[in-house]
């Protein structure tokens, strides 16, 4: 009887299995979860994810929201948390690399970059000064000459962008790959890769974290084999 006390107090004085929270770009958010539900077939740990802009998740990390993950969409803002004592020094790491696309949904004939240079009005981006896809927009517009011929709606991410385009506010823009293969979307003009600086998708685990052994785990299933290439096949290099 003793026994069976001692063993329903321990029960009530054990911690409970504290779930591990993931801040991810907005980008990978789909990708994420179906990594999450495959990593359930093997684990018992909880993982929750908030999705957003890179740069609205770094400034919420900095006023210390209470993260375990960082899932950046470039490696500038996850480099920055690493550096500062937010950031376990050592731990930082590229996931993915990302892709860009010029979407136009209702085009008639084959998007191209003509498509691109023959376009007018209004073109839905990411904001470059919050989005690391949105940067790279930038990039390759300035490197075709094209930066100043276009109006830009400017979302917070580049899921918000993508929106803008799906629900027919927007005629077309400037979205991630991914994104438009969940989506099963064909219109559209992959630019080239050397038109924009690399999009490395880079994630850095968190000092604050409360059990970093979970987190170090998830962190090796992310970085497997067979989830890297899973990711490939998601729309990113």
């Amino acid at each position: 009887m003793k026994q069976l006390v001692a063993l329903l107090l321990l029960c009530f004085i054990l911690p409970a299995h504290a779930s591990l929270k993931v801040a991810v770009a907005s980008n990978f958010k789909v990708t994420l979860s179906e990594i999450i539900d495959l990593y359930a077939q093997q684990s018992d740990q909880k993982v929750l994810i908030s999705s957003g802009s890179t740069g609205i998740l770094y400034n919420q990390i900095k006023h210390g929201a209470p993260f375990d993950l960082f899932l950046s969409a470039d490696k500038e803002r996850a480099q920055l948390i690493e550096q500062s004592k937010l950031g376990i020094k050592g731990s930082r790491f590229t996931y993915a690399r990302g892709k860009l696309a010029f979407w136009v949904p209702k085009s008639d004939t084959e998007v191209n970059k003509q498509s691109l240079i023959d376009f007018e009005g209004h073109v839905a981006i990411a904001n470059p000064k919050l989005a690391p896809y949105g940067l790279a927009t930038q990039q390759a517009l300035q490197k075709f000459k094209l930066w100043n011929k276009f109006s830009y709606i400017k979302g917070n991410n580049i899921a918000q962008a993508y929106q803008f385009i799906d629900t027919g506010n927007i005629g077309a823009g400037f979205v991630a790959q991914t994104l438009l293969l969940q989506n099963n979307e064909s219109q559209y003009y992959l630019l080239p890769i050397d038109s924009y600086l690399p999009i490395l998708q880079q994630g850095v685990m968190l000092s604050g974290s409360k059990n970093k052994q979970a987190l170090q785990d998830f962190v090796d299933f992310l970085q497997s084999d067979a989830i890297q290439d899973l990711i490939r096949q998601k729309g990113y290099l």
